[in-house]
């Protein structure tokens, strides 16, 4: 059964949007860096509804590590972990590449917290999270989508309402699920406005 809420289902080139930056050209920790510091509306608008529950969870499919760690990991599942983020072979332990490659807990060498393939407990939390959803929004996945297979099975779901934000990937195209041809921001200031009990 279905739970209320929505689901968002995000890949690299929704982090550039949310932030108001071109993320294709800038490393991550610039990123992070120009987003901690200064009020960035989609950002802002994807917080408030994390916060008040309008949006359940964010699904990530990038390495980048930049909206885990803007958002915080009880609100992003980071299902292929980050690239600059360090994890501690001996201890386990995690912490940001910045900060060094050896363990600030234990002094052991850390390793790259990220992998090419979703990791398995992360993926079984992420399917249960799309497919239990009342809706998952879909953005940023890039052409070809990350996660076509993904997007299909959602999309053979009796439970879940599949929306389709701009830019919609091609090969997503005429799989009739919903396009209402708004982008990420826009679905979130429809959320606030919807809260605030405003006109959509």
């Amino acid at each position: 059964m279905a739970e209320e809420g929505y689901v968002l289902l995000l890949g690299p080139g929704s982090l550039g949007e949310l932030l108001g930056l071109d993320a294709a050209l800038a490393e991550p920790l610039d990123l992070y860096n120009a987003a901690r510091g200064r009020t960035r509306r989609g950002l802002e608008l994807l917080r408030a509804a994390l916060e008040r529950g309008v949006v359940r969870r964010v699904v990530y499919l990038s390495v980048d590590g930049v909206l885990p760690r803007l958002l915080g990991g009880e609100h992003v599942l980071d299902v292929y972990g980050s690239a600059s983020r360090m994890r501690c072979t001996r201890c386990g332990r995690k912490w940001w590449l910045e900060e060094g490659t050896v363990c600030p807990g234990c002094g052991a060498p850390g390793q790259r917290d990220y992998q090419d393939a979703p990791r398995s407990r992360l993926l079984g939390e992420a399917i249960y999270e799309l497919t239990t959803a009342g809706t998952v929004a879909v953005h940023g996945l890039g052409e070809p989508p990350l996660a076509l297979g993904a997007v299909l099975a959602l999309a053979a779901s009796r439970f879940t309402r599949v929306v389709l934000l701009e830019p919609v990937p091609q090969q997503l195209r005429g799989l009739g699920l919903e396009e209402p041809g708004k982008n990420l921001v826009e679905l979130l200031e429809e959320l606030a406005a919807l809260q605030s009990g405003g006109p959509s």
